[in-house]
């Protein structure tokens, strides 16, 4: 039989335990604290754990520090006590339709919570509270939190009525009783537009967030100080400030450079001897190359042309001029402004002469979760479920698909009667979750006169009549459309904004979760980021290299290599592919996505890369009219056609 003591070391410990698991570091203060009120509220062991976790969940989202003090913990506590009382006071709201009865599907699949769980103690008052509550107190935590961290709104599609409901298995581990889940809301669209932004600070070798309302204030400052006046709010600027155009390239290095650094080729254990050092690869700084004329090196940075046409190479201090005649690459396609690994002899007329060109090493998604667990760095909403947990529902439900394609040219007749037996045959089948629609939606470029708008705004309309004919699908399935080349607005620079609401209207008035995304944007679903980039980039990275590709290599491979190992979606040059310079935080591939759609005019592939699954659904028109279909399950993807008919 255990002892007091015994019992209150086991609490601590697994109090250290759980909020460690959310990168929150416990003051002592706050630990005994937590102790006293577990204690005074006598909260069961087997309830332990699950009120440990909503509570570090809590506080993640209200205070989004790491630092865990007694002062906020009690602020966070408070704030959940009054949301749950408030939520007993409240009547119970129908899942499937709030101004409907309860139907026979809602009381087949959702339980009353009196009948679904059982009453348990908790931290939010005198009375037992059951754990469903407590979650719910968790999320307006949430909330307020946000609203601290963000001062706005998240950039996220969410949508709650006439819901599919789906029954699900318990999904914790050890005894958790049956819950219902709700596959479709399990799935957010975030807008690159509003994704956070994060900066790398090398003082703490860590992410911050970057307020961009903060980071205007500061550059109107410094120019005040200069002399200078800058007015324009920085989100309503295309490019963004000056500034921005240097913070973003530094941005990109640092993001590399500190993952370099974690590489174990690049990192050796700190107690080892002097032949065990010499095992690994060291990066020598470009300010430290002066005075060692015929040593080689290993160096990082970017890139870069000059006026005079040279290439040389520029890290965050200095830069070298290189010399690529004899230099020999790896697998990839190297342009202007790519980071690059390359080593060399540095010469007494103080040049690289290149011997070898290589890409950063890339990070699984895993590794980089395991160091910056705690950093939302995608912007979607907070799931009241453990990544565990919504890993197991992603696992459990095989049926579930994402129907991709790239070219739906609405000017032409052939589309709609092609997409007329894809959709047929959908709605005989099992009903995708999601279609994502690429543009372009018009197979020439847009010109802005009042017959080509006219035009281009009756093919949505057609579109959304031929959709509106399967009422299931327009009702239950996400209608997702990625604006191309060819679309109005947002000209050649990345991101580009949606399709605008005027060409839109009769698809959200007739398709009930349509959802208009930028190029690119962002799937959350369960456990899952997908990223969706629709851009003819393999050619122009083609056309642009500095050095040529690597012939034993597949150029589709090399092409995802590039991407993902340079961790941004766009490796071009600016003279090439204007980015704006606030928002190019959007393109950044950090960490590595479970899945990246590159919608190319290239021919279709689908391939692993680093526990990534890169796939191209080809152009739909040009293509004979094929497809990709994406299976979160088993993270796999098929090519699809519609069969010929045999004579």
């Amino acid at each position: 039989m255990s002892t007091p003591k015994a019992r209150m070391m086991a609490v601590r410990r697994q109090i250290v335990r759980t909020f460690k698991k959310h990168q929150l570091t416990l003051q002592l203060d706050a630990t005994e604290f937590l102790e006293a009120t577990l204690e005074a509220q006598n909260v069961p062991p087997e309830d332990l754990n699950d009120t440990l976790e909503n509570i570090a969940a809590g506080y993640v989202a209200r205070e989004g520090l790491n630092l865990v003090n007694k002062a906020r913990l009690e602020v966070v506590l408070e704030s959940m006590q009054k949301w749950t009382h408030h939520l007993h006071e409240k009547p119970t709201r129908n899942t499937l339709d709030p101004h409907k009865s309860q139907s026979t599907l809602s009381q087949a699949h959702a339980p009353s919570s009196s009948q679904h769980h059982s009453q348990r103690s908790s931290l939010h008052g005198r009375e037992s509270i059951d754990m469903e509550s407590m979650r719910d107190g968790i999320q307006e935590v949430e909330i307020l939190g946000q609203n601290n961290l963000e001062n706005g709104d998240h950039a996220y599609h969410h949508h709650s009525e006439d819901q599919m409901m789906m029954e699900h298995e318990p999904i914790q581990d050890g005894e958790e009783e049956e819950d219902d889940v709700d596959i479709t809301e399990l799935l957010h669209v975030v807008d690159a537009f509003e994704m956070p932004r994060w900066a790398w600070a090398s003082d703490i070798k860590t992410f911050t967030r970057v307020d961009p309302a903060k980071k205007q204030k500061e550059i109107e400052q410094a120019h005040r100080a200069n002399g200078s006046a800058h007015t324009a709010p920085i989100m309503n600027q295309i490019l963004g400030m000056a500034e921005e155009k240097t913070a973003m390239f530094r941005a990109r290095y640092h993001v590399l450079l500190q993952r370099i650094m974690r590489n174990e080729c690049f990192a050796p254990p700190v107690f080892t001897g002097g032949m065990e050092q010499d095992r690994y690869l060291k990066l020598t700084p470009l300010k430290a190359l002066k005075g060692r004329c015929g040593e080689r090196f290993l160096m990082f940075g970017m890139l870069v042309q000059m006026s005079d046409g040279k290439y040389c190479l520029e890290d965050a201090d200095d830069r070298v001029d290189l010399v690529l005649d004899n230099s020999q690459n790896s697998a990839g396609l190297f342009t202007e402004n790519c980071f690059v690994l390359i080593e060399g002899q540095y010469t007494d007329d103080n040049v690289i002469l290149v011997e070898t060109i290589g890409l950063p090493p890339p990070e699984l998604r895993e590794e980089t979760k395991k160091v910056f667990g705690n950093i939302d760095f995608l912007g979607a909403p907070r799931e009241m479920r453990s990544e565990d947990q919504l890993k197991v529902i992603a696992e459990e439900y095989e049926d579930i698909a994402f129907v991709i394609l790239s070219d739906i040219w609405l000017d032409q007749p052939k589309t709609f009667t092609t997409l007329r037996t894809i959709f047929e045959g959908y709605s005989n089948s099992t009903l995708p979750l999601a279609f994502i629609l690429c543009g372009s939606f018009k197979s020439t470029s847009f010109l802005y006169n009042g017959l080509e708008s006219g035009q281009y705004r009756e093919g949505f309309n057609t579109l959304a009549e031929l959709i509106s004919e399967f009422p299931t699908m327009a009702t239950f399935s996400y209608f997702i459309f990625v604006p191309g080349p060819n679309d109005p607005w947002g000209g050649s620079i990345l991101p580009r904004p949606k399709i605008p609401d005027f060409y839109t209207a009769k698809v959200r008035s007739l398709v009930k979760r349509s959802i208009f995304a930028s190029n690119p944007c962002r799937i959350k679903y369960c456990d899952q980021e997908i990223v969706i980039f629709r851009e003819d980039i393999l050619n122009r990275l083609l056309r642009n290299c500095i050095v040529p590709p690597c012939g034993d290599v597949l150029i589709q491979k090399q092409l995802v290599r590039t991407i993902i190992d340079g961790a941004h979606l766009c490796p071009l040059p600016l003279t090439t592919r204007q980015v704006s310079w606030a928002h190019d935080h959007a393109l950044r591939l950090y960490p590595v996505p479970d899945a990246l759609i590159l919608a190319d005019k290239f021919e279709a592939y689908n391939f692993k890369y680093q526990n990534c699954h890169c796939m191209n659904p080809g152009s739909f028109p040009t293509s004979d009219y094929s497809w990709m279909v994406y299976y979160p399950s088993s993270k796999r993807s098929d090519i699809c056609q519609i069969p010929k008919p045999t004579r």
